[in-house]
This record gives structure tokens, C-alpha cells and sequence, in this order.
């Protein structure tokens, strides 16, 4: 039996289109290339450079645990922020109505051509929703039903918008490698410190960067992206968690956590080796400090143009920060096992970063999170201080010791610190209030020190006010930050209500745990 021609040549077309469908369905994204318009550079109200898609390693052999196991990852091709988010980029997200970062009051941080600090991940994705809204994109992030362990609303990420949004953190490292798979730093495997902007001061004022750099300084990768190293952490969208070695095509992450993703190192890692493109750090997203920033990506999901227009927008930012149950209902026992374990919790979700976790200061050992917790507890158990109240100060000054110059002599909460007094000469142990500064040979030692020194008269009458009175008896000068940094530690621990004006009066039953009035 013979087939007429006009059907032999359909079947052979049928063959040839269902091979070619076999063949794309086994395909990755990557192999199926789609052509959109991609301009290397791009410029709306930040510029942003085209990072092409490709294969890279994600991880090292070399690194701390939690970069294993090393995976070679595909990446599709995507737009990154050719520098992180600046102050003078933030100031007009501020003055359409967002909120301030911490620092804004600031002097030291808020310089234009520095990166903001001082926001947490909630913050960051506000940002990134309404420069897409600024630009006429899709806003990627989403409020969900439902409140997270922080209490703050849930939010989820729209895989279909085409607005701006945080990297995943396989996005970062593979940008950060600038096509370079198997080296260190995003420009090769030997350090040098004109390169990026660490704590190479070791608690002395020397160098050019004893703080924040501005962006466009240290090392540009081959990608033309700026401060992939050092200078600050980067949030990330991604929850961190442990690697899974079968997720190699466009990685996102783990699905849950309780830390979002940090990346990049900063001006208060104490070594290069926290400033490596495999390394990895992590906070709770309800965290903000120093050396705390971000910058911005787009996904390629239609054609691109070189050039947006920005746009007049009305746009509801971003304000709720938590839910906060009332204060006389809910009274801790702060010796108890159980606000222990939800402290501990805290600092080693938000203080992975913490200098006493990572080195020997003076005669202080290494601590864990728990161990720093039982040194706390039973210091102002002594003198009778509520241990959320040194907590925060050691959060407000140092960020729980993560970057600062007291954090290198065991002096987290700046306790008779004055950086104006550096140039006399170096620390001493001994007490010269406005002379010389002070240093300890054990955290124990400062506690101690800060403990006697928060009982004096003085505060004693100011605790008899309100939040707002005593902080300007105890840090001397109006400091928002230092009265909110308070105020987030106490709710988050201890689901307490303490705020610049609430209590009204004797805020001191938060301060001291004998208080009697």
C-alpha cells in the first residue's frame, strides 16, 4: 500500500515538529533563548547594567559551612542597580512620603553618594514597589494574608511582575563573580584592601574608610557593578536556609525561613573572608542597621527600554510595624527559662555578624548567642536592670557588635565613648569620663560598669518620666533612632509596648526590674 505524496511529506513534517517540541520541553529556559530588546544599560531613576545570563559556581569548598555543597547554577539574564541604593536615590522616595531610614538625622551616614543604611527587608521592598509604580512597571511585591513571627503582615513575590525587586541570592553571587566562576572576590583571588571598604581599622581611626564609602569607589567588576564587596550587606529576596544541591537552574532559595538572605559583606566585617562572593549572612527581616542597605534588579520578562520615564504617582507606602498587644496584660518574668530562650533566639537571628561571635576580644573568649545571653542575664540580674534595656543599647550603639570602634576594646554599648576623644590615644581601663576613653577586658567587666552606672540618681529621677525624658538625660541630645531601636527589641521579645511617650511616666518599670513607685 502506497501513501500519496502530499501525506508522506505532512508525516515527515509531524516527525520533525514533535522532535523539535520533545526536544524544547526538555530544554532549560536558558537553551529556549527569547529575543527581547536588552540594551546593556539602562537608566530610569537609577542607572542599571545588563547582567547576562549564564552558568557560574554557587558556593565554595573553601568557605564557611553553609556554602556547601558548591553547585555549578544557569542564570537567565537580568538588570542589576550599577551601585547600591543611595541616600540621594532614598531622599526622593522620602520626600514623596516614604519613611526615613534610621541614620537619616545623621551626618556621619546621610551623605548623598553613600549607600542608605538603617531600613529593614520590609522597608527595601517599599522602596522597590514604588519605584516600579515611579516607572510605570508592575509592583512585584504583594501584602498576603496573615502576619509573619515578627509581626509584620506577609508579603510574596509576583514571579509575573516586571517591576523592580531584591536579587535571590544566587542572582547576587552570580553577578558578584562578574563571569569569574571559581575566584574569591568579584575581581580574582587576591585581596587588596584599596579594593573594598571592610574594618581593616581594627577600632583606630586610619585609612579613608572608617565608616560608609561612597558607591562608586573600591573595585568595579567585569559586569560594571560597584561595592559587590564590602561597604554594606545587601538584603536579598531569599530566605536563607541550606543549600539543596538539585536546585541549579535559576535557584530562588528556600521557600520559608525566619532570616532573609545577606550578601556582599560590609564596612564592619572583620576580615576578607567575610567580603568573599560565596559568603553568606542572614537577619531577620524586621532588622535594620549600620551597615544594612540593598540595591535593586529587574527580570527581562518583555522587551526593555534604555531610557524610562518617570512618572507623578499617588502611592500607599508601607507603615504598619507590628502588632502590639497591650503592655499591663502581659508582664515576663525575666528570669525565666522561656524569655532566656526567645532572647537567645533574637540575638541569633538578627546578630550573626556580632564580633564576639567570631573573635577573641582582649581576655573575652568566643561566645555563641546563648552563651552572651547567660553572661547578660546574670549581670543584670545583679543590679537589678532589665536585660532587654542593655540589650538594646548594645543593638542601638554597636548593632549587638556588629560594626563600630568600641566593639574592638568589649565596649558594645559605647559606655563612656566619645569618638571625639580617638586622636588623645587608645582606650583605657581605667575611668576618665570625657578624657579617654574606656575599654574592658571581658564583656562581663562592661556590663558590670553599665549596670552601676544606669543606677545612679540621675537616671533613677529621669526614669520617673517617660521613654523620651530619660533618653535625653542618658544619650544628651535628641536621638530617634535610639529610642526606636528600644522600642523594636522589647515588642519583638517581649511583646512589650514601650515607646517614646507610652508609657506616660515611670518608664523606669521597663529600665530596672526593682523599680517601685
Amino acid at each position: 500500500m502506497t501513501f500519496p505524496k502530499y501525506f508522506t511529506s505532512c508525516f515527515q513534517l509531524f516527525v520533525f515538529l514533535s522532535i523539535l517540541l520533545t526536544a524544547a520541553c526538555q530544554s532549560t529556559p536558558e537553551e529556549i533563548e527569547i529575543k527581547f530588546k536588552t540594551p546593556s544599560r539602562i537608566v530610569g531613576m537609577k542607572p542599571m547594567v545588563l547582567i547576562p545570563k549564564g552558568s557560574s559556581q554557587l558556593g565554595s569548598e573553601e568557605g564557611f559551612e553553609d556554602e556547601k555543597p558548591v553547585r555549578k547554577i544557569s542564570i537567565p539574564a537580568f538588570y542589576m542597580d550599577e551601585t547600591p541604593i543611595t541616600y540621594a536615590d532614598f531622599k526622593k522616595y522620602v520626600a514623596e512620603g516614604g519613611n526615613k531610614s534610621a541614620y537619616w538625622k545623621y551626618d556621619t551616614y546621610n551623605q548623598d553618594s553613600q549607600p542608605v543604611t538603617g531600613l529593614n527587608w520590609y522597608h527595601a521592598i517599599d522602596f522597590c514597589n514604588w519605584r516600579s509604580a515611579k516607572e510605570g512597571l508592575q509592583s512585584v511585591y504583594e501584602k498576603v494574608e496573615g502576619y509573619d513571627v515578627w509581626n509584620h503582615p506577609k508579603w510574596k513575590r509576583n514571579p509575573k511582575a516586571n517591576g523592580y525587586r531584591l536579587p535571590t541570592e544566587a542572582e547576587f553571587e552570580y553577578a558578584a563573580r562578574g563571569g569569574l566562576s571559581k575566584k574569591k572576590y568579584p575581581w580574582g583571588n587576591d585581596f587588596d584592601d584599596s579594593f573594598a571598604n571592610y574594618d581593616n581599622e581594627q577600632g583606630v581611626m586610619v585609612g579613608d574608610w572608617c565608616r560608609l564609602a561612597d558607591v562608586n569607589e573600591g573595585k568595579q567588576n567585569s559586569f560594571g557593578l560597584y561595592n559587590m564587596s564590602g561597604n554594606i550587606w545587601h538584603w536579598c529576596d531569599s530566605w536563607y536556609g541550606s543549600y539543596n544541591s538539585r536546585d541549579t537552574l535559576n535557584p530562588q532559595g528556600a521557600k520559608s525561613g525566619r532570616s532573609k538572605i545577606l550578601r556582599g559583606g560590609s564596612w564592619g566585617s572583620i576580615s576578607p573572608k567575610y567580603l568573599r562572593v560565596s559568603a553568606r549572612s542572614y537577619s531577620s527581616p524586621s532588622n535594620y542597621n549600620f551597615e544594612m542597605g540593598f540595591r535593586c534588579v529587574r527580570s527581562i520578562l518583555t522587551d526593555v527600554d534604555s531610557v524610562s520615564k518617570i512618572q507623578s504617582i499617588s502611592y500607599d507606602f508601607y507603615r504598619k510595624v507590628g502588632q502590639i498587644p497591650p503592655p499591663e496584660v502581659f508582664v515576663w518574668d525575666f528570669s525565666s527559662k522561656e524569655f532566656t530562650e526567645k532572647l537567645t533566639q533574637f540575638i541569633a537571628d538578627n546578630y550573626p555578624n556580632s564580633i564576639y561571635f567570631q573573635l577573641q576580644i582582649d581576655e573575652q573568649p568566643v561566645l555563641t548567642p546563648a552563651e552572651i545571653v547567660r553572661d547578660i542575664m546574670e549581670v543584670t540580674e545583679e543590679y537589678k536592670v532589665n536585660p532587654l534595656f542593655l540589650t538594646s543599647i548594645m543593638i542601638s550603639e554597636s548593632g549587638f557588635g556588629s560594626c563600630s570602634f568600641p566593639r574592638w576594646y568589649n565596649n558594645p554599648m559605647a559606655y563612656h565613648w566619645q569618638n571625639r576623644l580617638m586622636p588623645v590615644g587608645l582606650p583605657s581601663y581605667q575611668d576618665h569620663p570625657n578624657k579617654q576613653n574606656r575599654k574592658y577586658k571581658t564583656l562581663k567587666d562592661a556590663y558590670r560598669a553599665f549596670c552601676r552606672g544606669i543606677r545612679r540618681p540621675w537616671y533613677f529621677k529621669a526614669a520617673h518620666k517617660n521613654l523620651y525624658a530619660f533618653h535625653r538625660v542618658y544619650v544628651g541630645y535628641e536621638a530617634e533612632e535610639w529610642m526606636l531601636t528600644l522600642s523594636r527589641v522589647y515588642r519583638q521579645v517581649a511583646e512589650l509596648r514601650f515607646e517614646p511617650y507610652f508609657p506616660e511616666k515611670e518608664c523606669g518599670k521597663f529600665v530596672y526590674t526593682d523599680w517601685k513607685y
